[in-house]
């Protein structure tokens, strides 16, 4: 009997932790996405891919973004390398996307501008 007391006495002071721990991940990821929704310039990334094409989304793919260190001042050593880890695969995927998008627009301005060109007898098309 007195091992069941106790066992239970130790789930008591165990089990509270665990949970706190999965709330501080929780709430570490999802203010981290938040943020790098706000912190990220898909202007700038879709102008890369718009300009350098598959070089603009290689760059938006490779390079980290890495949050603001004021922003984590005060916190928790664990609630730190959370928010940063998943600040990092937001703010790349955020990245990644806008660049892909500017890449597709300018392969499609390219074409129309060809395309207008031929139209316009500017560029021949030889077939020979």
């Amino acid at each position: 009997m007195k091992r069941v007391v106790v066992i239970l006495a130790l789930l008591a002071l165990v089990v509270p932790f665990f949970a706190q721990s999965d709330d501080v991940t929780t709430k570490a990821c999802t203010d981290a996405k938040l943020d790098a929704q706000k912190d990220i310039n898909t202007t700038l990334w879709m102008g890369a891919g718009c300009l350098f094409g598959l070089l603009g989304v290689g760059a938006a793919y490779v390079i980290e973004p890495s949050p603001p260190a004021s922003r984590l001042l005060g916190k928790s050593a664990e609630y730190v390398a959370i928010y940063t880890d998943c600040y990092k695969e937001e703010g790349k995927s955020i990245q990644t996307k806008a660049a892909v998008k500017g890449c597709v627009v300018g392969a499609l301005v390219e074409l129309a501008l060809y395309l207008a060109l031929i139209a316009t007898g500017s560029v021949s098309v030889s077939t020979e």
